[in-house]
């Protein structure tokens, strides 16, 4: 009996350790899809490399998640089991360490150490209530301002890989918007897409990929099999989006120029 309470004891140790190293947050009741290493692996090879490209351009669009197909990544608002929003999820990797954000930059993605985002100013700024645990943070999932990601910022590269005659489409990034509602004075605010306009911050989509690739979404009211994922909407552009930037040397939207 003593062996066996001491083996329980070391498994117990174990698993606390292998937890934290792993950034895991038990407080909190959503549950993202581990990646193994075979998923790793995958993620690695399917993706999109444009060092060869001879030819591309680089164009920002507007998810309005409010019209259309793009509603597919607003639900379900609030976690069903393991199924969330995209803004869930997005926010469960944060705050478990297993994602890093980047700066806004005037809508200009740059992914390095100065752009980094603390996850704590995140829930500072969303007046979200936490506590540090290691490289996790625990907070109220209920706590999550789901229900105002009604917007993401896309950023896509068109390509043209000419030793492989290709022309394809690689998304680069994404920056969720949330559509702040506290803000408003005197506006409807049952209207859809009612609210001031905030964007939060760019993710690189490279990072997030081998999350959304597990992931199951449902895109269609007609067919309620979940036989897609959040990587399928995007590598398939199964969105719709509003073109307001291509890349240029002033940084300009289109509405500058």
């Amino acid at each position: 009996m003593y062996a066996k309470e001491q083996g329980s004891s070391l498994r117990d140790r174990l698993a606390k350790k292998q937890q934290q190293a792993q950034g895991e947050n038990t407080d909190n009741g959503i549950k993202v899809p581990k990646v193994s290493v075979r998923a790793q692996m995958k993620n690695v090879e399917n993706n999109q490399d444009l060092s060869n490209a001879t030819w591309k351009r680089e164009i920002y669009r507007f998810l309005d998640l409010t019209k259309g197909k793009n509603a597919a990544l607003y639900y379900p608002v609030q976690p069903i089991g393991n199924q969330m929003n995209l803004y869930s999820m997005i926010f469960k990797l944060m705050g478990d360490g297993n994602l890093v954000a980047y700066d806004w930059n005037n809508c200009e993605p740059l992914f390095n150490d100065k752009m980094k985002v603390d996850f704590g100013n995140v829930l500072r700024r969303l007046e979200i209530p936490y506590q540090v645990n290691g490289n996790a943070f625990a907070y109220d999932e209920y706590s999550i301002p789901s229900n105002e990601a009604l917007g993401y910022y896309v950023k896509e590269a068109w390509y043209f890989d000419q030793s492989n005659s290709v022309v394809g489409v690689k998304t680069i990034a994404i920056c969720p918007v949330l559509f702040r509602q506290d803000f408003l004075d005197g506006l409807d605010t049952d209207t859809p897409g009612a609210g001031l306009r905030e964007p939060q911050f760019w993710i690189n989509y490279e990072d997030i990929r081998p999350y959304v690739a597990r992931m199951p979404i449902m895109i269609s009211d007609l067919n309620n099999v979940l036989n897609n994922t959040i990587d399928d909407y995007f590598r398939l552009r199964l969105y719709e989006g509003e073109i307001f930037k291509t890349t240029n040397m002033e940084n300009k939207f289109l509405s500058q120029k």
